[in-house]
């Protein structure tokens, strides 16, 4: 089953009420995971110019706990060496990693080596996810991306999850389109991992809203998403259970 992700990231404007709404709809979505974004701005950037959007770690310490409560995984996107660890300890099953930080060895390394791993390839040329790869000793999964808020679907490059094969690793989609088409052709490509932006609200000021689906939106995504599951079937052209009495009737 291809694995779905709603990505909260910081749709929550650093409001943790509103996080815990994102958990909840995330859940009764469909999703199989919700998502957010642990940093500290001044780390990241070096000035305070996204720090309205952070949550302290004890509301990060309560979203899991409620996620736990709920059903389902929670998940966090660290931006440096310490928020690894801090995600780690918060009992996650798997990391993500952005593509903004592919090729920021001190987070990557940071990683326990026997935590799977979800990759963002946004912006990246061959060579540096190569290098990423070579880096990672976890189990690995790549998420083909374009890092653009929103991103138009000429831009999306779906074929691209066939190429990022390559590398004998499963290969996933993070969607930052304005609609669910990208993400559900991505599904019938045969991406294990579908990744895209939950929002209560699109109009909603932030960064990443407008990239972003609403709850109603985004159950109707995974609806989708598990019927392309159904209708790929296994691959091998026969005779199937519900021809069988029209081709008595047609077939001589």
């Amino acid at each position: 089953m291809t694995f779905i992700i709603a990505e909260a990231g910081v749709n929550h404007n650093g409001d943790y009420v509103e996080a815990y709404k994102l958990c909840d709809a995330a859940k009764a979505s469909g999703a199989d995971a919700v998502k957010f974004q642990v940093f500290n701005s001044k780390k990241l950037w070096g000035d305070s110019r996204i720090e309205h959007l952070e949550l302290h770690e004890a509301e990060f310490v309560n979203l899991a706990w409620h996620c736990h409560d709920i059903g389902i995984e929670f998940m966090a996107t660290p931006f440096d060496a310490d928020a690894v660890r801090f995600v780690e300890q918060l009992g996650v099953k798997r990391m993500k990693i952005a593509s903004g930080c592919i090729n920021r060895w001190e987070i990557l390394d940071a990683i326990y080596p026997k935590l799977p791993v979800i990759l963002s390839t946004g912006m990246s040329r061959w060579d540096e996810i190569q290098a990423a790869v070579n880096r990672l000793d976890n189990p690995l999964t790549l998420l083909h991306c374009t890092s653009s808020y929103p991103c138009a679907p000429e831009d999306v490059n779906l074929t691209a999850i066939e190429t990022l094969r390559e590398f004998g690793l499963p290969v996933g989609f993070s969607d930052h389109t304005q609609d669910t088409t990208c993400a559900i052709a991505a599904a019938a490509l045969g991406a294990t991992v579908i990744e895209k932006h939950l929002t209560l609200y699109r109009g909603q000021r932030g960064p990443d809203h407008l990239s972003s689906i609403e709850p109603d939106e985004f159950s109707k995504m995974v609806q989708a998403i598990r019927t392309v599951e159904k209708a790929l079937g296994d691959g091998v052209k026969r005779v199937m259970p519900c021809e069988t009495e029209l081709r008595k009737v047609w077939l001589r």
